[in-house]
């Protein structure tokens, strides 16, 4: 026996100590009914646990989006269900109009009540809004709905613009390229909704004699190439090439022209008219339209000539013997290679950004610069380069805009641009020509708005320069060979209160920006001398070069114009003064915004038994569009049903299994509690028996040593 060290009191201790612990552990599970209630009491569980019970509330949360969505989807059907029965009593109102025996009384109640019906469905597809969204008038293409509690479960509801504009026959309005030019493009040239579209391939154009990689089946087809990320489509359209004005007479002997690499035999006699000699023509281009694809229309005016077609959007490529047959006597365009249109639609109906990278070339994709609605027919016209020289402005008999006649711009519609001595007139700006395309706008459908006048510089140079005339502003400057862009950008913003022109490093150059579309005339001097356009950064594309810093020497950027239609696709050609004029200005002939054939319920006009029987069948179609959405957003619906479902099964089983790892178990903890009690009383027992051992040690030393 050891009397130092008390073994038997040391190990009725810790039995003690350690029947305390689980004591104490199952007391508290009993009081709290947690088998964790600490990381200690189960270090892996806890994590599992955790994870576990922020999945349980993100499903609660999945159920309310799903119900939310859910509800979207209710507004949707029910405001469609209106829709559908708004049609239904126009197509009956057509019905009536179309018979031969409706009087002209009733055709105009007819049109009356129809016009009615037309802005009631307007107004519900624009007023068909869940929590402030739209639902019905292509402003939310799509609402992703998170269905789950991953970052990928989600669900995505469609919701088609059901507006007037956007029902009836054929593909959805949209915007229309230019259809001019036959350059390749880059990479880069072309950005759509921030998504870099690459180069134009000759391999993607087997149907083009000429020019293959600048063709709208070549630029098409790159556009195309993106169009899962991008979620745009280009339809390539058709190419139209308009006619010259015929001016001299055949020379009674045979010639040629080729088409598209096709030589076409003509004789044209000296004595036959202009007219004459122009059927001629189109009947031997037509004849030979199998082979080169390519269509002629006799305009039937010595000023239009003859115009061609490729249906398919191939290019047209024109040449003369030049000797028997010129333009001039077959009123056929000149010599050269001519681009078809492409159209670009966006697949969730939304607006479409088109851009292009800094040093490409936007001109190259036969694109104009800006943001684009969906559902809406829309082109711009090309942009003119910079000039020195004094600018062609739209006059009466230029432009027709379907069928109407444009008439001229007025100085007085531009009051922000400013005339120099040459190069920039009011007259002459896209304001103007905005406001002259506007007058006709009850006629043709169609409105016309100013782009904003961007230029931009892809080059910069630092050089001495003491003057920069801006928009009749004359701007002293101090920069010299150790200027950076970034000088010249804080300089001209100082006057932009008067220039309305802002400047912005694009990280190349310098681009200049009037948002309301007014002329940009600017000029660079120094020692009163014109010095490069680089020495403040507009190099490059904005191509200023020897313009003085003067109203007489400054060169002057025009902007574009943006025309829109929601009645349908509209058409754009040369008035009685031929092509010279509507080409300078930027226009080429063609039908835009969409295929031809394309009829929307808005263009609609039942005022006589013709447009009653045309509109039967646009409004069958657009029941059957209204009737697509219902089954979507039906199915839709289900679908979300069906998550709700699922999620709330996936919600329960979490809690399961929450449950089995943190709840305790109260046979188990209350045994484990009544164990510990009795280990606490016997090691209590034992502890006080060992104490009382090596007393009794100790009494008997003490009696022997005495």
């Amino acid at each position: 026996m050891f009397i130092n060290t008390n073994m038997d009191a040391i190990n009725a201790a810790l039995a003690y100590s350690d029947a305390t612990s689980a004591a104490t552990t199952a007391s508290q599970r009993i009081s709290t009914q947690l088998r964790i209630n600490s990381a200690k009491d189960d270090p892996a569980g806890i994590g599992i646990a955790n994870r576990l019970s922020a999945n349980i509330t993100s499903y609660a949360k999945a159920v309310d989006n799903i119900n939310q969505g859910i509800s979207a989807l209710s507004t949707a059907d029910s405001a469609m269900s209106s829709i559908q029965t708004i049609l239904t009593s126009m197509k009956t109102l057509a019905t009536s109009s179309a018979s031969g025996i409706a009087s002209s009384t009733t055709l105009a109640s007819n049109q009356l009540a129809f016009a009615s019906y037309m802005a009631q469905l307007d107004s519900v597809a624009n007023t068909a809004y869940f929590n402030n969204i739209s639902l019905l008038n292509g402003n939310t293409p799509t609402i992703s709905i998170q269905t789950g509690i991953n970052a990928g479960d989600k669900t995505t509801l469609s919701f088609g613009s059901l507006l007037s504009s956007a029902l009836g026959s054929g593909s959805s309005l949209a915007l229309t390229s230019l259809g001019s030019s036959t350059t390749a493009m880059a990479s880069g040239d072309l950005v759509l909704n921030g998504f870099t579209v690459g180069a134009s391939l000759s391999t993607d154009d087997t149907y083009s004699y000429a020019s293959n990689s600048g063709s709208a089946i070549a630029k098409a087809a790159a556009i195309n190439r993106i169009t899962s990320t991008s979620n745009i489509k280009a339809e390539v359209g058709t190419t139209q090439v308009a006619g010259s004005s015929m001016t001299a007479a055949g020379t009674g002997t045979a010639g040629t022209i080729t088409i598209n690499g096709t030589s076409i035999a003509i004789t044209l006699s000296s004595t036959s008219d202009y007219a004459t000699n122009r059927a001629a023509v189109v009947a031997a281009i037509n004849l030979n339209s199998g082979t080169t694809g390519v269509t002629a229309v006799d305009n039937l005016s010595t000023t239009n000539g003859v115009s061609l077609k490729a249906a398919d959007g191939r290019n047209i490529t024109v040449a003369f013997d030049g000797v028997n047959l010129t333009a001039s006597n077959t009123g056929v365009a000149a010599a050269g290679t001519y681009a078809g249109t492409y159209t670009l639609r966006s697949l969730s109906q939304g607006s479409i950004v088109v851009s292009s990278n800094v040093g490409g070339t936007l001109a190259n994709a036969d694109l104009g610069l800006g943001t684009f609605s969906g559902n809406t027919a829309q082109f711009t016209n090309k942009a003119r380069s910079g000039s020195i020289a004094a600018p062609t402005a739209l006059s009466a008999g230029d432009l027709m805009i379907n069928g109407y006649n444009i008439g001229a711009t007025f100085t007085s519609d531009d009051t922000a641009s400013v005339a120099t001595t040459t190069s920039s007139t009011k007259a002459a700006s896209a304001i103007s020509m905005a406001a002259a395309i506007n007058r006709q706008s009850s006629l043709t459908k169609v409105t016309a708005t100013a782009n904003p006048n961007v230029v931009v510089g892809t080059g910069f140079s630092a050089g001495a320069v003491d003057t920069i005339y801006l928009n009749g502003v004359s701007i002293t400057a101090s920069l010299s060979t150790s200027s950076t862009a970034a000088d010249v950008v804080s300089l001209l913003n100082t006057y932009t209160g008067q220039t309305g022109v802002t400047a912005t490093n694009n990280g190349s150059g310098v681009t200049l920006t009037a948002s309301d579309g007014r002329n940009i005339s600017i000029g660079v001097s120094s020692g009163g001398s014109a010095v490069a356009g680089t020495r403040i950064g507009l190099g490059g594309n904005a191509a200023l070069s020897g313009a003085a810093a003067s109203s007489a020497g400054a060169m002057t950027y025009l902007s574009t114009v943006k025309l829109t239609s929601t009645n349908g696709t509209f058409t754009i050609g040369p008035g009685s003064n031929g092509t010279t004029n509507f080409s300078a200005l930027g226009f080429r002939e063609g039908t835009y915004g969409g295929g031809s054939t394309s009829t929307k319920v808005s263009s609609l006009d039942i005022s006589t038994t013709t447009g009653g029987t045309n509109a039967l069948t646009t409004l069958a179609d657009a029941i059957n569009m209204v009737s697509q959405y219902q089954a979507t957003v039906g199915a839709l619906q289900n679908r979300l049903g069906y998550q709700t479902s699922y999620v709330n099964n996936l919600k329960t089983t979490s809690t399961a299994a929450y449950g089995n790892i943190v709840n305790y178990d109260l046979a188990a903890e209350t045994a484990a509690l009544a164990t510990a009690k009795i280990k606490q009383n016997a090691s209590m027992a034992m502890l006080a028996q060992a104490n009382i051992s090596q007393d009794m040690v100790s009494y008997l030393l003490k009696q022997y040593i005495k």
